[in-house]
């Protein structure tokens, strides 16, 4: 199975929004992560089954301290929870000051999630840059989506991201413009500022700015969410992004290396594939 980071350059373009809404269409099992230092907003927006609050306790945090004794799926799921609707998500920070707990925690558990047995993982990353904390999950991803807006500022922090970017990760990069529907000219000037840079930023897409979808993922939704604007377009990336991030990559092995170096287990040791955070897997706590 495979990691996906979203993020954004600045501001608040929709990240969380949009992992939600790839989560609840993603072809196979998937788990959405909050790994935004910023704090939670799905506990805030979302319930559990039967509209019950989620345990804003159970997440990033709990897994921290549980990641002592090693990390794999079953860890992983143990501090997830279900939302209404069935989606699997890790709650994140409540507040920025939990982040110093994290520790050394981002590293290992990036490289686990992208490679989990049971289910892909959709990371919402929030705001990111070089000296961002949880950079090192960023960089065990197998594709790293930065969303945005169509507009000029948006833009150009985009371009910065990018070009900084693009010297601490060698996983694949995308970009999600959220833009009005009836607005294809600014998403296509989006375009033409990525084909003028030397950044590779092979898979774009273009997912609509629609309020009333939205709602839905802010608990305020009414009405038939699958005829939606917003459903309609994050249907046809779902499907192209899961089949992007379906077929390990060199930078999966790599990444791997980097965690069981040869002879102490992994692909390379004697390891195997249950080194690589299996139920059979342990990382040592950090």
């Amino acid at each position: 199975m495979a990691l996906v980071a979203m993020a954004s350059a600045k501001g608040s373009p929709g990240v969380t929004t949009a992992g939600l809404v790839l989560g609840a269409l993603w072809p196979r099992p998937v788990l959405v992560a909050e790994c935004d230092p910023a704090g939670s907003d799905v506990a805030i927006r979302m319930t559990a089954p039967g509209g019950q609050p989620l345990n804003s306790d159970r997440g990033l945090v709990s897994l921290a301290a549980a990641s002592r004794k090693g990390l794999g799926d079953d860890v992983i799921m143990a501090h997830s929870q279900q939302l209404d609707g069935g989606l699997d998500v890790m709650i994140g920070v409540r507040t920025p000051e939990q982040i110093g707990g994290m520790g050394g925690l981002w590293q290992p558990l990036g490289i686990t999630f992208n490679q989990m047995f049971s289910a892909d993982v959709i990371a919402d990353c929030g705001r990111i840059g070089p000296a961002s904390p949880q950079l090192p999950l960023v960089q065990a991803a197998r594709m790293v989506v930065l969303v945005c807006t169509a507009t000029g500022s948006s833009v150009a922090h985009l371009r910065e991201r990018l070009s900084s970017l693009v010297h601490h990760v060698d996983a694949k990069l995308g970009v999600i413009v959220v833009a009005d529907p009836k607005k294809r000219d600014g998403v296509k000037q989006v375009w033409s500022v990525l084909d003028a840079m030397s950044v590779p930023v092979q898979h774009r897409w273009h997912l609509a700015y629609d309020p009333v979808g939205a709602a839905f993922f802010d608990g305020r939704g009414q009405g038939r969410l699958d005829r939606t604007p917003l459903i309609r377009t994050a249907s046809d990336i779902a499907a192209e992004l899961a089949a992007l991030v379906a077929m390990p990559t060199q930078h999966d092995f790599d990444m791997a290396e980097a965690a069981f170096p040869h002879g102490q287990g992994g692909p390379h040791g004697e390891g195997g594939p249950d080194s690589l955070g299996g139920p059979n897997g342990e990382w040592e706590g950090r």
